[in-house]
């Protein structure tokens, strides 16, 4: 199964917030379980409330910072077919 652009730009911030979550809440619990028995219980439950923040947050704060980099990003000047390039250095 293939996505279309579109439907890839949809899924971009759920999938990058599912992924997120989950390592960080894997972390955070691995370094605050101590061994415990209830570990993937733990993580599971951990790993839930971190999404459930992460998502609302990526889906505002996401558009926010491309628009902020749009804004500091220079266009890129690409020659037309056929167009000599000049050669810096020389």
């Amino acid at each position: 199964m293939f996505l279309t652009p579109r439907q890839a730009q949809l899924a971009f911030v759920p999938v990058l917030s599912l992924v997120m979550s989950g390592v960080i809440s894997l972390v955070m619990t691995a370094l605050h379980a101590n061994g415990s028995k209830a570990f993937v219980a733990a993580w599971l439950s951990g790993w839930l409330l971190a999404f459930i923040v992460a998502l609302p947050v990526a889906l505002v704060v996401v558009p926010m910072v491309r628009n902020v980099l749009s804004r500091l990003t220079r266009p890129v000047d690409i020659p037309s077919a056929g167009v000599k390039i000049p050669v810096t250095g020389q």
